[in-house]
């Protein structure tokens, strides 16, 4: 990104070399709003079809739906491989199988009745003579839902907190809100890309969406922090470039710090398995988006705020952190409207003797002080 420079006017300024256009994100704002809309949409439109189509808007994994697990202890050689296959005959070839070890497999499936339990027992002691059920487990629909519900409250009760803090920290409800509506966009985005993908949703997920919204706060936060700064050296910088001088001091950071998290869990998502793939295709994803609304979507909704209360009249500075508006003196006011008086009304004028001097400006402020 090349920035020209220019040396600005003379005078008290003189030497000062300041950006003479930079990349414009806040002026920008509306495509970055499309582009959300563009990623949010999709997701939205296939957690309606799958509802329709399957009446279950994402793919509930065991730890929500109920079902059945099995350990099973298997001393000869064996894959996972091998054991999808076994359960395919079945027709569990959806189930969740997790080698531990040499000689141990985890298996969770959706609900069984004990028949058939028996008969994937039996199979596996056909197929590898050494095999030995070490544990039978059986989660209930009703924990799962209750599992389900008490994720969507957790999510929620932080939110709220959430907001609670960032008005507290930053005096302002409006840098709260600013970064909810990020945070919200988030969880859109990583909520659509597993209905897109139809990966299975189990108890990792809440660790997730957990990471998005603590990565995506993290990064608002800091952006929304430089912004204060700025604010805090009482400027009489417009508030929009204000914000966008902010969000390019802070830029750099944010990229690095989201493209080093991005390959060390990419690397995991390549080389970590099949167990452990959705989560970090979920990790990946959060990280991505938390990025991306940090910069393009929580500064520009703050910035979009503010103009939409100074257009209702409200004053600038009221809760969105704003520059205070600096009044000339009452004298100055007067002669820029043409209420003041002419030299002809002036007393000595009247009088036909010689002009008084006017007292200095700084000389009248210090006597309205005492």
């Amino acid at each position: 990104m090349s920035m020209a420079t220019g040396v600005g006017p003379t005078g008290a300024g003189a030497g000062r070399v300041e950006p003479a256009r930079a990349f414009d994100i806040i002026g920008r704002r509306r495509w970055w709003y499309a582009l959300s809309l563009a990623v949010i949409i999709p997701g939205l439109i296939a957690l309606y079809t799958h509802h329709v189509r399957d009446h279950h808007a994402l793919n509930w994994g065991v730890d929500f739906t109920g079902g059945n697990s099995l350990e099973l202890q298997i001393t000869q050689p064996f894959t996972v491989g091998d054991v999808r296959t076994l359960m395919d005959r079945f027709g569990l070839g959806d189930a969740v199988i997790q080698k531990s070890g040499d000689t141990e497999v985890f298996i969770r499936t959706r609900p069984l009745t004990q028949s058939q339990m028996n008969g994937i027992i039996d199979a596996a002691k056909a197929r590898w003579t050494s095999a030995a059920m070490l544990r039978e487990d059986t989660v209930g629909p009703e924990i799962g839902a209750e599992l389900r519900n008490v994720a969507i409250l957790g999510v929620a009760i932080g939110l709220v907190l959430q907001v609670i803090f960032i008005s507290i920290r930053f005096r302002s409800v409006r840098f709260a809100i600013a970064a909810d509506i990020a945070l919200l966009h988030d969880l859109l985005v990583v909520i659509g890309a597993f209905a897109l993908s139809q990966r299975e949703i189990n108890s990792s997920f809440l660790a997730v969406l957990l990471t998005v919204a603590g990565y995506s706060i993290n990064d608002t936060i800091v952006i929304f922090d430089r912004i204060r700064e700025n604010l805090g050296l009482r400027t009489r910088e417009p508030f929009e470039p204000l914000v966008n001088r902010s969000v390019l001091e802070a830029l750099v950071r944010s990229i690095n710090t989201a493209m080093t998290a991005v390959l060390a869990i990419g690397a995991v998502y390549v080389f970590g398995g099949e167990t452990i793939r959705d989560v970090a295709f979920g990790l990946v994803v959060s990280i991505i988006t938390g990025g991306y609304s940090s910069i393009f979507n929580a500064s520009c909704i703050l910035v979009d705020w503010h103009h939409w209360s100074e257009r209702r009249g409200v004053p600038a500075g009221a809760g969105a952190g704003a520059p205070r508006r600096i009044e000339p003196p009452r004298d100055v006011r007067a002669a820029a409207d043409g209420a003041g008086p002419s030299a002809a009304e002036t007393p000595a004028a009247v009088s036909g003797g010689t002009p008084r001097p006017r007292p200095d400006v700084s000389r009248r402020r210090r006597r309205r002080r005492r």
